[in-house]
């Protein structure tokens, strides 16, 4: 018995053949269209496609059916054909969901997860069938200058160089021109401060842009209670041992409550997808009327974990590859930054020492991370730089930056106060 699928009812054979046809007779239109052809497109003619890129790539000759017709309009038959194309890869989503929704064994709820995680899917596919085009710079200077102006006059309106998202943290900033729209990688090995110095640059980014924190190891209430103790200048663990000082408590909870305003929590949890964390980042974004926000992870590896499939087709490591690549997705949509907690490969990351490694295969065992991120920092021990405990002396690592320059930053951690301080430039 012949199996139906809908993706099926979004092919065109005469389409492809004739379009095969008109490049076999005139191979200049390979060159023209190249940029929109790929073996995807030619679902039933596949290797007759392949075939032909092949001899028209090596100048041997090419052939074709001769009882092929060629395409009256080949630009308009390519065309379709990649119309066709997404339309099946959107057809395979609604079977998908199809199936599930039949299935009784199948709750509710991961029917919606499974919807949400398929569409980011499409969306990024649909984004790749057009990425790879040839572009002409001469095409691309009129954006440039118009960016370049509006970049000007904002600085002369302003007073102050145009930057991303502001870190709080003077040197990165001038290294990264503060975070822009994409993903950053934060690692480092266990107890270095990472969650301390993604909050820190949380609590700093409210200055311009809205915040949502997804927590996967502290509770909301915990992670709330570390930015206010950072900004009391008090130990956690005073607090809970009843120890604190509540007048000061107090007093930097009014101070701090226009930050508050600006930052939210959203913990985590096995149902939790990147499609739910990119509609509150939405959402926070209508509440406050702005044009973009930072949204932080804390932190991938246990995302991956907890959310590990249920159907049991992927492991953990495919898992951290596919929501890195879903993240970074998700800042290109939101047109923010997006900062994700990492953890480092065991033996890479120089765990034994306790100091770790600024090494970019340390992320390997994480999955290939480093190539989806734009931006990779770590967070490792000081090799030549001391502090008077309970401070520890840091380095803050720009190992990789898609969007300029690396280098290396001195900060005092205080992990009894939740704070990273810039250590001064002599």
């Amino acid at each position: 018995m012949q199996t139906y699928h809908l993706a099926d009812e979004f092919t065109d054979v005469a389409a492809e053949q004739g379009l095969l046809a008109s490049v076999a007779s005139t191979p200049a239109l390979y060159w023209d269209l190249l940029d929109v052809l790929t073996p995807e497109v030619f679902p039933t003619e596949a290797t007759t496609w392949q075939q032909l890129a092949l001899a028209l790539n090596t100048a041997q000759a090419s052939c074709v059916p001769a009882d092929w017709p060629p395409a009256p309009d080949p630009p308009a038959t390519a065309r379709r054909l990649v119309d066709l194309h997404q339309r099946r890869l959107l057809a395979a989503v609604q079977e998908c969901l199809a199936q599930a929704l039949f299935d009784e064994m199948t709750p509710a709820p991961e029917i919606a997860t499974l919807l949400e995680e398929e569409a980011l899917r499409v969306q990024a596919a649909l984004r790749s069938t057009e990425a790879g085009r040839l572009q002409w710079a001469s095409a691309l200077l009129p954006q440039v200058l118009a960016d370049a102006e509006a970049r000007r006059l904002q600085r002369e309106a302003t007073g102050s160089a145009v930057l991303g998202v502001p870190t709080g943290l003077a040197q990165l900033d001038n290294l990264l021109g503060g975070l822009n729209d994409g993903l950053y990688l934060l690692a480092g090995p266990p107890g270095m401060g990472k969650t301390t110095l993604a909050l820190q640059i949380a609590a700093a980014a409210t200055r311009d842009v809205p915040v949502v924190v997804v927590t996967f190891e502290h509770a909301p209430e915990n992670l709330t209670l570390k930015l206010l103790c950072a900004r009391a200048g008090v130990n956690p663990r005073d607090v809970q041992r009843g120890y604190a000082d509540l007048a000061t408590l107090r007093s930097a909870a009014e101070a701090w409550e226009p930050v508050a305003a600006r930052l939210a929590v959203v913990e985590g949890s096995s149902q939790l997808t990147v499609a739910q964390v990119r509609a509150q980042a939405r959402r926070a974004l209508r509440q406050h009327q702005a044009e973009r926000c930072l949204v932080v992870v804390d932190y991938l590896q246990l995302w991956a974990k907890v959310a590990e499939d249920r159907r049991g087709n992927f492991s953990v490591r495919e898992r951290v590859d596919m929501l890195g690549g879903l993240l970074r997705e998700l800042a290109l949509r939101l047109r923010s930054p997006v900062l994700a907690l990492a953890s480092q490969n065991r033996s890479a990351g120089n765990y034994g020492n306790g100091k770790g490694t600024a090494a970019l295969d340390s992320l390997k065992e994480s999955g290939d991370l480093e190539y989806a991120a734009d931006v990779v920092l770590f967070l490792t021990e000081a090799q030549e730089r001391c502090a008077t405990p309970p401070a520890r002396a840091v380095e803050l690592t720009v190992a990789k930056n898609r969007h300029g320059d690396t280098g290396k930053i001195g900060l005092i951690f205080r992990p009894d106060l939740g704070t990273m301080r810039e250590e001064a430039r002599v």
